[in-house]
């Protein structure tokens, strides 16, 4: 995966704002199949903003966000197109956005072509990713906790 430079903000021993980190995000990590995972930022319960900061990504990638918080990050699909769609539900309600390439949303009974540019809401749905294209395919992703309908 390409490098993405990460930026956090915090506060000074004065209450100003500064810059806590300003590095490539070190969190490049596989996942299932030659997916790899960039966390990027995540967070159970509200986020707490007054803390100090403090990296909280951990050493292994779980789907779902934590319980109560939210998860940030860049997923890159290599192209394999003889790799069967992971049907798959999170307790989650996940924004999703194509930063480079093209991916097949999978979903029951249906799938839809997404290009650069285009965002999906999924709604805790049984849904996979396929990228069919030749070529890897950048997804950026915000999932938030949120049970589904029928977890």
């Amino acid at each position: 995966m390409r490098t993405f430079r990460r930026l956090v903000t915090g506060h000074d021993d004065q209450g100003r704002a500064v810059f806590v980190e300003d590095a490539p995000c070190p969190h490049a990590l596989p996942t299932k199949g030659d997916v790899i995972t960039l966390e990027l930022w995540q967070h159970s319960g509200p986020p707490d903003n007054a803390q100090a900061y403090e990296d909280p990504i951990g050493p292994v990638v779980s789907i779902p966000p934590p319980s109560g918080g939210s998860v940030f990050r860049i997923v890159e699909f290599p192209s394999d197109p003889s790799v069967v769609p992971y049907l798959h539900r999170t307790a989650s309600l996940d924004y999703c956005i194509v930063l480079e390439g093209e991916i097949c949303a999978v979903l029951d009974d249906e799938e839809r072509l997404l290009r650069t540019g285009d965002i999906v809401i999924q709604r805790g749905t049984n849904h996979s990713w396929a990228n069919r294209s030749g070529r890897p395919c950048l997804v950026l992703f915000v999932l938030i906790d949120a049970p589904p309908l029928g977890m």
